[in-house]
């Protein structure tokens, strides 16, 4: 079980190392806990106690699909599907 610590009402999860390159190595279980995996883009805001480190929510991209369009190719059976025929 992770230990939390309040720190004005915010919740201290753990510590960080900043390399020579300045990045940033956050422990595992605390990535783990977040829910942060390799590749993840974070976005950096200055507040007054440091700065805040949020996962960036990727923008939903609207696909239109008209099966008019489609030929009858692009929907098989089940049987060729899986068994090619």
């Amino acid at each position: 079980m992770p230990r939390w610590e309040s720190i004005g009402g915010k919740a201290k999860v753990g510590t960080a190392v900043v390399d020579e390159k300045g990045r940033v190595l956050i422990p595992l279980e605390d990535r783990t806990r977040a829910g942060l995996k390799p590749g993840v883009e974070l976005e950096i805001s200055q507040q007054k106690q440091g700065l805040l480190l949020r996962p960036v929510t990727p923008k939903p991209i609207r696909v239109r699909a008209s099966r008019a369009k489609w030929g009858k190719e692009a929907f098989p059976d089940a049987g060729e599907a899986t068994f090619g025929g």
